[in-house]
């Protein structure tokens, strides 16, 4: 499933890429940018072959500072990128910008590879070139990964600057800071968790839903004593952190074992600890 997803995110990097950026020369940073700019000097190369020799060098970093397993994604990934980006290039070419308005080749090109991005960084991939940089600004820092590729990606805005014009440079860079901020959106949103509080109706219920929680989802829960500030009733308050799936099945749990019990949900964009991301000692 993992590579399935790490496809999906190469296809999506592609489409972007090839449909919207590289015609309207939105040079939006990474390594499909550095090749928007590299096309322009060589203009006889086909972007595929550019991207796939620029990922050549950049993806041993991969191996070096984050891993061999970080590495082997990204070569995977890339080798993908440049695959169907010549699939592309040959069955589908396109010579002219698909819109006029370079905003909309903008805008639609961002959203589209912020996502693709997104899916293959959450799979501890990366599609190569700049990506790489940022994961590893990313890993020795407290920045946020959109934030660390933004960093990375001023360089390829500067070379667009030069190359293709102010008003192409300024586009790139507002590529760069659109598609940032996209996939800390799309990384936050697919990786979003669930805190629950519970309240029982009464204490043998209670303890029916600690032991749904522990056996049946096999995550960790605290109990709380508390007292009513209305009824000066004792309670127990159970809490719980769930992934979405797992809120379904504690919801649909609740709905046909204690239908008077008080519960209350919030979202949660990161949970680190055992059973979700990684051990709070590795961050």
């Amino acid at each position: 499933m993992g590579k399935l997803k790490i496809v999906v995110g190469s296809a999506l990097i592609s489409a972007g890429l090839h449909f919207f950026w590289a015609p309207s020369q939105v040079a939006g940073g990474g390594v499909s940018g550095l090749s928007i700019v590299i096309k322009e000097l060589l203009p006889m190369i086909p972007i595929s072959f550019i991207i796939l020799v620029l990922n050549a060098i950049m993806f041993l970093l991969g191996f070096i500072v984050l891993g061999k397993e970080f590495g082997i994604k990204s070569i995977f990934s890339s080798l993908l990128i440049s695959i169907i980006m010549r699939i592309f290039e040959v069955v589908m070419p396109v010579s002219e910008p698909l819109t006029s308005d370079m905003l909309m080749s903008l805008i639609f090109g961002s959203l589209i590879m912020g996502l693709g991005q997104s899916i293959i960084f959450i799979q501890e991939g990366s599609s190569g070139g700049t990506d790489i940089i940022a994961k590893i600004i990313s890993k020795f820092s407290p920045l946020k990964i959109g934030v660390s590729l933004m960093i990375a990606d001023m360089v390829v805005v500067a070379m667009a600057t030069f190359i293709l014009g102010i008003e192409k440079g300024l586009y790139a860079m507002l590529g760069v800071i659109i598609t940032s901020l996209l996939i800390d959106f799309f990384i936050a949103g697919i990786s979003i968790e669930k805190y629950v509080m519970i309240i029982p109706s009464n204490k043998t219920i209670g303890n029916t839903i600690q032991k749904f929680i522990l056996n049946e989802l096999e995550r960790g829960a605290t109990i709380y004593e508390a007292t009513g500030a209305y009824s000066g009733e004792h309670k127990t308050v159970i809490t719980t952190a769930v992934d979405r799936r797992e809120f379904l099945k504690l919801r649909l749990f609740l709905q046909n074992t204690d239908n008077r019990a008080f519960v209350s949900v919030q979202d949660l964009h990161e949970v680190l600890g055992e059973g979700f991301k990684e051990d709070v000692a590795k961050t």
